[in-house]
């Protein structure tokens, strides 16, 4: 029977093979801009929850910035490996998305949900428990992997048969999701949702489609402006290896479809 892929006892490759890379730090910071400008997280406090939270990032920087943010993350070393950097005012929960839901009750003004629904076993069920918490008016940041990618990605490598395939999913024990996302999927579902699409952008289209020997003669600073010129444009906010959705609830509130 499958289940949700949780990182316990990976914590630190996690961080050396992912933040500790220039793909990660893109990640990072193409997503982070992007909350900034499409967020208001300049104003008054919001009560956030950063769902799935990995080593802490972003609920850092949102607790900076002075928000009252609780920070979900099931992989116990992944916890202890994030409060080492996260200020005291981080509520830290060791739990899953889903004990989260079924155990609180509260509604947030900013949910946080970065490179998780990948991971589990039924992601569009996730989307409807992500949007059931805000409040209205409140805010979805959604990040998630995107199938357009991979395809395009083994493509270019000559994987003809596993693209013909559309054999997507990682291996077991690697950093590569089972279940990369369709971004038409995951749109339909949250308008299904009655949630309004405030933005769409890729994160990492234009490093991910370039040779690795070239990646090591560009600079990070000048790969970041190409992305973020191009990013939230068509065709290209499709084919990021990552896709960032910023969304609001309604501020009138609107019915949710839970099924």
């Amino acid at each position: 029977m499958m289940s949700d892929h949780i990182f316990e006892g990976r914590a630190e490759r996690f961080r050396d093979r992912i933040y500790g890379t220039a793909k990660g730090k893109l990640r990072l910071e193409l997503a982070w801009r992007d909350m900034c400008e499409q967020l208001p997280l300049q104003g008054d406090a919001l009560a956030v929850w950063d769902a799935g939270a990995g080593l802490g990032q972003i609920s850092q920087r949102l607790a900076e910035l002075g928000h009252r943010v609780i920070m979900s993350e099931p992989a116990a070393d992944m916890l202890a490996l994030a409060r080492q950097s996260l200020p005291a005012t981080v509520d830290c929960r060791q739990e899953t998305l889903q004990a989260h839901i079924q155990s609180s009750n509260t509604a947030y003004d900013l949910i946080v949900c970065h490179a998780v629904l990948e991971w589990l076993v039924d992601p569009q069920q996730a989307v409807s428990q992500l949007v059931s918490r805000l409040r209205p008016g409140g805010y979805l940041s959604l990040l998630f992997y995107n199938i357009n990618a991979i395809a395009l990605a083994n493509i270019v490598k000559g994987n003809l048969y596993k693209v013909s395939r559309e054999d997507f999913a990682g291996m077991k024990g690697s950093f590569t999701p089972p279940s990369p996302q369709k971004p038409d999927e995951v749109l339909s579902r949250l308008q299904s949702l009655g949630v309004d699409i405030i933005s769409k952008r890729s994160v990492r289209f234009a490093y991910d489609l370039m040779a690795r020997a070239l990646r090591e003669e560009r600079s990070l600073e000048d790969v970041m402006a190409l992305e973020w010129q191009f990013g939230a444009r068509e065709p290209y906010w499709q084919l990021g290896r990552y896709v960032h959705l910023v969304c609001r609830k309604p501020p009138q509130g609107a019915a949710v479809n839970l099924r």
